[in-house]
């Protein structure tokens, strides 16, 4: 069986038991957010790359504040929120839709300035990830560069064993996120 077909089965059906497991946080996250920030909960305004490049809109709980000229905050509890990744829950809805896989290259914004030259069209063969290879080395304090360079290491490395390394080295550092290590 070809590893992308087996790898879509897999993302249904850890999607669907993460989906049932964090709901109760799921909600709870949403309740909060909803009385921290008030509506919309969800963000989905900027369409995101998805595999061969194809937008779509990746589901995220909104944590920013923003004013009337489009600048944006974060107060106390939606930083929280951010920086453990809860905000980041509804994504397995993408997951199970078909938009994102649970491992895969993180899905950048659509039109986003990267370096020129740089983005090798393997990121674009795959689905993008909940959980990346560029997030167990650094997430978002990572450069553009070293982040095109996992991406690239993800596709060449791409198995079920690849996978389920990434996936246990991401919940090492979440974890170590979550506890302020």
């Amino acid at each position: 069986m070809n590893y992308l077909v087996l790898k879509r089965i897999l993302d249904i059906i850890f999607s669907l038991i993460f989906i049932v497991l964090t709901l109760p946080l799921l909600l709870l996250v949403l309740l909060i957010t909803f009385f921290n920030l008030g509506l919309p909960l969800i963000d989905i305004r900027i369409p995101r790359e998805g595999k061969n490049k194809k937008p779509f809109y990746m589901y995220k709980i909104r944590t920013r504040i923003y004013d009337q000229y489009g600048n944006s905050h974060y107060n106390k509890i939606s930083k929280f929120i951010d920086n453990t990744g809860l905000n980041e829950l509804p994504q397995l809805f993408n997951i199970l839709k078909g938009d994102m896989s649970l491992i895969g290259p993180r899905a950048f914004i659509c039109n986003e300035k990267l370096p020129a030259g740089q983005i090798s069209p393997k990121r674009y063969m795959v689905k993008p990830g909940l959980i990346s290879l560029s997030q167990v080395y650094g997430g978002r304090k990572l450069s553009y560069e070293n982040t095109l360079k996992c991406d690239i290491k993800y596709y060449d490395n791409l198995s079920l064993s690849f996978d389920i390394k990434i996936f246990f080295k991401s919940l090492k550092t979440i974890l170590k996120r979550i506890l302020g290590r």
